[in-house]
């Protein structure tokens, strides 16, 4: 509520940004000191992307008189919509993932998408620009590559997906290929221990000695 001095009469509320503030409940009431009008009105801020800005509510009097009340409204990024995991094909190879999206009216809207700054290179997203289809579609798929340059770490990307008044971003992380350990076969048969190395060892200078006795006339 706001109080200002004028005469009592007709009032009329307009803002100058109806997409990012709504005007609810407007009115207005005489109250003493006479000459004293209270203002009484709410505003809805419902952002769909970050943003900071000044708004101004214009309060006009059929009387004649006009009173403008800025108001600077401001938002912080949302927590991430999803988190997109792409595993890699292979080194120099694009792995690709989809994600579909509408805009949150009948009409179709434009569309910027980028990865934010930090995200890792081995990362790309296509088309870049566009239009998001309308409410009851089956929505705007936006492709993410995945081309790894090397393997033993996970590489990160944020995709960020911006309309006029809206915005969703994505966690990606790029992983490795899955790995097992291969097992082999032998394409030469193990040659198995010979019956003379195993057993019992043959004593040849008692052989020697039996046949030397053998031979003495």
């Amino acid at each position: 509520s706001i109080g200002i001095n004028a005469e009592y009469g007709e009032f009329t509320f307009s803002l100058d940004d109806n997409n990012l503030l709504k005007l609810q409940h407007c009115s207005t009431s005489q109250i003493s000191p006479p000459g004293l009008v209270l203002v009484t009105f709410n505003l809805v801020f419902a952002p769909g992307k970050p943003v900071r800005k000044t708004v101004n509510l214009t309060l006009d009097s059929s009387e004649g008189g006009r009173w403008v009340f800025p108001f600077t409204v401001s938002s912080t990024p949302a927590t991430p919509d999803d988190n997109v995991v792409i595993r890699a094909n292979g080194l120099h190879k694009d792995s690709v993932a989809g994600i579909r999206l509408n805009s949150l009216t009948n009409s179709a809207v434009p569309y910027r998408a980028y990865l934010e700054q930090g995200s890792d290179p081995d990362f790309r997203v296509f088309p870049e620009k566009g239009d998001l289809l309308p409410l009851g579609t089956e929505g705007t798929l936006i492709y993410l590559a995945y081309k790894p340059t090397l393997y033993g770490k996970v590489h990160n990307a944020k995709l960020v997906v911006q309309t006029a008044n809206n915005e969703w971003s994505y966690v990606i992380q790029g992983q490795s290929p899955s790995f097992s350990v291969p097992v082999g076969v032998a394409t030469t048969p193990i040659r198995q221990p010979s019956n003379a190395s195993s057993g019992t060892r043959k004593n040849f200078i008692r052989q020697n000695m039996r046949k030397i006795v053998q031979k003495t006339p």
